[in-house]
């Protein structure tokens, strides 16, 4: 069931891709280029800040949206041998949809969920995103972004690379030099998770 489930979403995911591929091309009411940018999510689908760590909930990866839905699923175990090692599982399923207002306004709202069961902790983490990124030309591009949790996830400190995890509200600046090179600054603040010592 779980099998079909996911293969129904991934298809989906590849067919809107397929018909997105056509339209990009040319916004078939104003014959122009459609200039669709917006800044990357982690494959969480949680707000990506820099610098942020691979981990276990946390990805080094980005997951750069296309219009319509996005999707982005994934389940891992973990195996520990020897002393003082741990294992456990996490998984992750985030969907977004993103689209235009005009040819240079994008926009995306979406949400996650996660859970992680790692070394006798449980952490789940859910929440939604929303962007909205104007593009001014080919180089320059400037947006907004937020991210609400809505459960209180809690952390042990000797995780506490997982700096996705909580509220964040805050805008991003993006120089284009190419379309595979960009540097860009954003500025946030947001609420922490609660940490906490364990053994």
């Amino acid at each position: 069931m779980i099998l079909t489930i996911l293969a129904v979403v991934g298809a989906w995911t590849a067919q809107a891709q397929e018909v997105v591929d056509d339209v990009h091309v040319v916004d078939s009411v104003a014959m122009a280029p459609i200039e669709f940018s917006l800044p990357p999510l982690t494959t969480r689908g949680t707000i990506a800040h820099y610098p942020y760590y691979n981990g276990l909930m946390t990805n080094f990866y980005d997951w750069e949206l296309h219009p319509g839905i996005n999707a982005s699923l994934s389940a891992s175990a973990i195996l520990g041998f020897g002393h003082n090692a741990s294992s456990g599982f996490a998984n992750s399923i985030a969907i977004a949809y993103a689209g235009s207002i005009t040819p240079k306004l994008s926009y995306s709202i979406g949400g996650y969920s996660s859970f992680l069961d790692y070394a006798s902790h449980a952490i789940k983490d859910a929440g939604l995103t929303a962007m909205l990124n104007y593009r001014f030309d080919e180089h320059w591009e400037a947006g907004v972004f937020a991210q609400k949790s809505i459960v209180q996830p809690r952390i042990p400190m000797r995780l506490y690379w997982m700096s996705d995890v909580g509220d964040k509200i805050g805008a991003s600046v993006r120089y284009n030099f190419n379309p595979q090179f960009s540097i860009g600054l954003s500025v946030w603040t947001g609420s922490s998770p609660y940490y906490y010592m364990d053994r």
